[in-house]
């Protein structure tokens, strides 16, 4: 009798599935970051932010979800996460600074006039944007396809 034994990860995969852990690790310190800086105005919407925060849990839940299915081989998920965090993920990471930009910021005198809370805002979006760019390459390397066509 012969069993057979599932293919193992490649690296490839396995390293992707890091860097989108990486990614959500971010998101979640940059939540934290926008919150907690929310919070410090008079004014804050509390009920507004615990809505924003809900949503946030909400989708980074189901991103863990289709990654650890990813990981395991699961081709849909792949794909999921290749539109969801390659096209809506990275829009929303970078459509922010860009209307800043085009409003006529001058980014020099935001470097100049840069607080902890902010310069922790902007490496957790840079780290959360580097991670799932890197991930997203790995994703579609020719020993991640192989993996994935076994499926």
């Amino acid at each position: 009798m012969t069993t057979r034994t599932a293919p193992s990860v490649p690296q490839t995969v396995e390293r992707a599935f890091w860097l989108l852990g990486l990614a959500l690790f971010a998101g979640v310190v940059e939540a934290i970051a926008q919150a907690s800086t929310a919070l410090e105005h008079p004014g804050a919407d509390v009920a507004g932010l615990a809505g924003q925060l809900a949503v946030r849990v909400l989708v980074y839940a189901a991103v863990l979800f289709v990654m650890t299915r990813f990981r395991s081989g699961r081709a849909w998920a792949r794909g999921v996460l290749a539109i969801g965090l390659g096209v809506f993920g990275v829009a929303s990471l970078v459509v922010e600074p860009i209307a800043w930009m085009t409003a006529g910021n001058d980014p020099m005198a935001a470097v100049s006039g840069l607080t902890l809370d902010v310069a922790v805002i902007a490496i957790a979006r840079l780290t959360h944007l580097v991670a799932v760019i890197a991930a997203l390459a790995l994703m579609f390397r020719a020993d991640a396809n192989r993996y994935f066509a076994r499926r």
